[in-house]
């Protein structure tokens, strides 16, 4: 059975290689002013379990930043493309926003992508990593910081983006109060996440699937070790009305997990959800799980495990993808 795609309306309105070298050249006046003071750390980097990680803020993010992450963000980055139709966004933002912010950039390929389709706006892209390309269209900026620090201006941007920031947000509700006050009159913020719980229409899907079993675990490692909620994104839409926001709308993709769908399309967006996926799997082995105590042949089983049934055409397993929306009130 093919997976099928929830729409849902809560109101009633409808290869760019990453810089070895970081963000050296980026303007600190822009940083400055938007949040926090920088410190030197912000361009370096640490080795552990053989990947590379971010510096500033050490540990606050527990995935790699290196050439094999950077791979995984870009397949993502396409996959999403290909689920959405080629849209960068599903927010009315209109055709000429002045500013835009994507909260959480990672390698940028988002904002780049962006400020080529408005040329009119200036766009910005934060991390905690200084991994985004050097060479990047002439209105785009990225800026490290953690977006859950204090807003330290009164910027007032027409569109605020967040891609797969969920899971190491610690209070989500506070992040979106925050973005309320810098969001001008009428502006719009998107969230895009995937919601960890594997489903399937015709029960292929037992309850010890192992990659069942590898969200659970990771749900309980990020609420116990990373205070975050890798199920966040079904709580969005009544996190954004407490907020203030309204015209708050959803969309839900269930994304096949492998090729195993007769749909042409379907099966291409499966094939790339198994490699970002197991690509997740492998980072999440390389330290969080060695962290919170498993064992090695615990967690070389669970990989093991997690390939072979991501690779069985039988199990007809999906993951669904939420994108929420939402608006200031106009005045």
């Amino acid at each position: 059975m093919e997976p099928n795609g929830i729409i849902e309306a809560l109101t009633d309105t409808d290869s760019l290689e990453a810089s070895p070298s970081g963000t050296s050249d980026y303007e600190s006046s822009l940083n400055e002013s938007m949040f926090g003071s920088l410190t030197s750390s912000v361009n370096e980097h640490v080795w552990e379990y053989g990947r590379r990680y971010h510096k500033f803020r050490y540990g606050r993010y527990p995935l790699p930043n290196d050439d094999d992450e950077f791979k995984r963000e870009f397949l993502r980055h396409i996959m999403l493309k290909e689920m959405t139709g080629g849209k960068l966004h599903l927010a009315p933002v209109g055709d000429n926003p002045q500013k835009i912010i994507d909260l959480g950039t990672g390698f940028g390929h988002w904002p780049i992508e962006v400020g080529e389709l408005f040329p009119c706006a200036m766009v910005i892209g934060v991390d905690l990593s200084p991994i985004q390309p050097v060479w990047i269209p002439p209105n785009v900026e990225f800026m490290v910081d953690d977006i859950e620090d204090e807003w330290v201006h009164d910027s007032d941007f027409d569109f605020m983006h967040l891609r797969f920031t969920g899971w190491v947000i610690k209070d989500i509700p506070k992040l979106f109060r925050t973005a309320f006050q810098n969001l001008k009159p009428g502006g719009w913020i998107e969230v895009q996440d995937i919601c960890p719980k594997v489903g399937s229409d015709d029960g292929t899907v037992q309850p010890d699937n192992p990659l069942a079993r590898f969200y659970s675990l990771v749900h309980r490692i990020f609420l116990d070790k990373y205070q975050a909620d890798i199920r966040h994104i079904e709580r969005v839409p009544e996190d954004l009305e407490r907020a203030g926001f309204v015209n708050v709308q959803k969309r839900i993709w269930n994304v096949p997990v492998g090729e195993w769908a007769k749909d042409a399309h379907l099966r291409t967006m499966g094939g790339y959800f198994r490699e970002i996926i197991m690509d997740l799997v492998v980072a999440m082995a390389a330290r969080p799980f060695v962290e919170a105590g498993l064992e090695k042949t615990e967690i070389d089983e669970l990989v093991n495990s997690i390939r072979a049934a991501m690779g069985n055409k039988r199990i007809h397993a999906y993951l669904p993808i939420h994108s929420v929306w939402a608006q200031k009130p106009p005045s």
